[in-house]
């Protein structure tokens, strides 16, 4: 663990931009928890794992969107059993789904590139999208940074960014909000498409 530590600390944000493209945790973690000892910005390491998992997604979605998921399933029988599960999901959750795919393991990875195949909206995946990297980067960050403060100090001091904090807590209980909205409204409209 230390040789992974001194790979994130000699690498900097480099480790946490090729982290972020994988949606590597421990990466963010780590790197989260160096900025705590002031190796790193906690701010550098949230806008870039940030950004980096929302365009990389981003990217994703338009090339399922753009050719479909029958590409890669013939390499990859794997991805086939995947594209079942992303389907159903898809179907039985919606937004809230789309909203929370990167948080399940297993599947966040190739989730994008088959909810596009979907023809899902583009810019209704585009904000969701948004609202779950930020999230996500937000949660890997804050814990990391958290933990290494209790660990190095022995209790927990003031998170630099508490106003910050306060911000993305809403948008995240606002954006689980807007998904179960759109999910009952779906549920109860009479001519909601099935997929």
């Amino acid at each position: 663990m230390s040789s992974f530590s001194e790979f994130v600390k000699d690498w900097g944000y480099w480790a946490v931009f090729l982290g972020a493209i994988v949606e590597g945790e421990v990466v963010i973690l780590t790197a989260s928890a160096l900025a705590s000892y002031q190796y790193l910005s906690i701010y550098y390491v949230f806008l870039i794992s940030f950004l980096t998992t929302v365009i990389v997604d981003q990217g994703l979605f338009w090339v399922g969107h753009r050719m479909g998921t029958e590409w890669i399933t013939k390499k990859f029988k794997k991805v086939a059993k995947v594209r079942d599960k992303v389907f159903n999901l898809l179907h039985k959750m919606d937004a809230l789904f789309i909203f929370s795919f990167r948080f399940i393991y297993g599947i966040r990875m190739a989730s994008p590139l088959i909810i596009g195949s979907a023809r899902v909206n583009p810019y209704r995946f585009a904000l969701y999208n948004t609202l779950s990297g930020m999230a996500w980067a937000f949660i890997t960050c804050f814990i990391g940074y958290v933990v290494a403060d209790v660990v190095m100090d022995g209790h927990l001091n003031s998170m630099p960014c508490t106003h910050l904090t306060m911000i993305l807590f809403a948008i995240l209980i606002l954006a689980v909000g807007i998904g179960l909205k759109f999910r009952k409204a779906k549920q109860s409209s009479p001519d909601a498409p099935n997929k």
